[in-house]
């Protein structure tokens, strides 16, 4: 790790033990110990901190084992808990004594942050941010500079234009059309990485109004098999992305590829398989009908670029064997807040970055916590249930990996939704630079992981 040496783990795996990396200063040429990693956890643990994970926080015990060393101890096994302790650590001697909602209000959590990697905050203003190489930091940077400059998200083309012009050198989160126009080009080179963001329009199976629908399982697999993920790829972001079946997206360690072959893309088999269900089309007809209600349901989906055109090219698909989906746009939040916590949807179409970890419980638990987003249904759930319990504490990587794939193939049967893809994070970089690359994209910062090697040429 960056801030430990090495850790241990005891032979329940209740208990982690990290011994600090000695020799490391903050910014401003402080030593950095375990009394700061001790001081953050214990400022996340407050009843005050509201922020997301703060609860789950409050169930571990943190204490110092020794000088630089610092004792977690667990409830219960997890084997996703050290993806957890990923937390950003702060100063103790720049935020003792503050409560929380203090210290995200003081200066040093802005314009004076510190931290003790490879730059460190000079300036910020309406503009751009500026970091100077941190002096302390090993291994140093090539760059003496970073800066993150703004432009209007009502001209997003300006940003572009600002790489090309060379006023600015990197530009990323590219949507699919600008990574098109770009890609011919001599003075800039276009990259992408994978994201672990699924994309999935949910059912639900279980609502007063669209159990009709979607309460058959019959009836969701025919819609999952008539569905191509590769055209909605092609058709709404020119195939930047990789194909997902699944709950877990393809770039998981977890994927199951045998489970994504259950039941493959057959329009054919999916109408033959909605006429044993009932629904049937009559002569003529444009909608499939069962005992005189036509097959007509609502789709919601956020309306940012690209949801709503998801959701469309899903709609498309779906009419071509007699099933209309009305797509109505919302926020973002409103999607959220309105209609996927209480479940006031008959379909939605939902896009959420579900990390690197396989650990699918809040989403797909039935026991998940009220208030989550979670996507499963109250009967037929006790296998899914318990793959995911099992991965959750499993502590072997051999038996996480047996229960995730049972818990693919469980939801693969039970087809809760249509699962569709994981976008790329597509950018572009200007010639000049070099050593810029990225692996998986899941949080912001990870697109500057290997931000040591950039280099610029400055000769010739």
């Amino acid at each position: 790790g960056l801030l430990a040496t090495d850790w241990t783990i005891s032979a329940d795996h209740l208990t982690y033990t990290f011994n600090i990396r000695t020799g490391v200063r903050w910014a401003d040429g402080q030593p950095f110990s375990a009394d700061d990693v001790l001081f953050t956890f214990h400022i996340v643990q407050d009843l005050e901190y509201q922020q997301p994970g703060a609860v789950d926080w409050r169930q571990v015990g943190i204490a110092a084992g020794g000088p630089n060393q610092v004792v977690f101890t667990l409830k219960s096994p997890s084997a996703a808990f050290p993806l957890a302790l990923r937390l950003g650590i702060i100063a103790k001697h720049l935020f003792d004594g503050m409560a929380p909602a203090q210290i995200v209000a003081s200066p040093f959590s802005g314009i004076r942050a510190l931290g003790t990697g490879p730059f460190k905050v000079a300036g910020i203003n309406s503009l751009a941010i500026t970091l100077d190489r941190n002096t302390y930091a090993d291994p140093q940077p090539y760059l003496d500079h970073l800066i993150f400059r703004t432009y209007p998200v009502s001209d997003p083309q300006m940003a572009i234009r600002a790489v090309l012009q060379g006023a600015a050198d990197l530009v990323g989160g590219l949507e699919p059309q600008e990574v098109v126009a770009l890609q011919g080009r001599t003075d800039v080179n276009v990259q992408n990485a994978r994201t672990f963001t699924n994309t999935f329009v949910s059912f639900n199976g279980e609502g007063a109004n669209s159990k009709l629908f979607f309460g058959d399982d019959r009836v969701r697999l025919a819609l999952t098999q008539a569905i191509d993920r590769q055209r909605v790829l092609t058709e709404v972001v020119a195939g930047r992305g990789d194909p997902d079946p699944g709950p877990i997206p393809t770039g998981n360690w977890a994927y199951s590829a045998a489970a994504a072959t259950n039941h493959p893309y057959d329009p054919v088999a999916a109408a033959k398989a909605l006429d044993t269900a009932g629904w049937t089309l009559a002569p003529g007809a444009k909608l499939r009908a069962k005992a005189g209600q036509v097959f007509k349901f609502d789709l919601v989906a956020a309306s940012r670029f690209p949801n709503r055109e998801i959701a469309d090219a899903v709609a498309r698909q779906l009419l071509e064997i007699g099933i209309e989906a009305d797509v109505k746009s919302v926020t973002a939040t409103e999607l959220v807040q309105k209609y996927l916590i209480g479940h006031n949807y008959q379909a939605a179409l939902v896009r959420i970055d579900v990390g690197s970890d396989p650990d699918m419980y809040s989403l797909w638990h039935t026991g998940a916590p009220s208030g989550a987003l979670n996507f499963s249904y109250s009967h037929g759930w006790g296998l899914i249930d318990k793959d995911l319990e099992d991965g959750l504490v499993a502590v072997d990587q051999s038996a996480r990996l047996a229960a995730y794939l049972d818990f693919q193939a469980q939801i693969a049967d039970r087809a809760p939704a249509i699962f569709l893809y994981s976008p790329h994070y597509d950018y572009a970089i200007s010639q000049r630079v070099h050593g810029v690359r990225m692996n998986h994209v899941i949080e912001p910062e990870e697109r500057f992981q290997y931000v040591t090697s950039w280099y610029v040429n400055t000769s010739g």
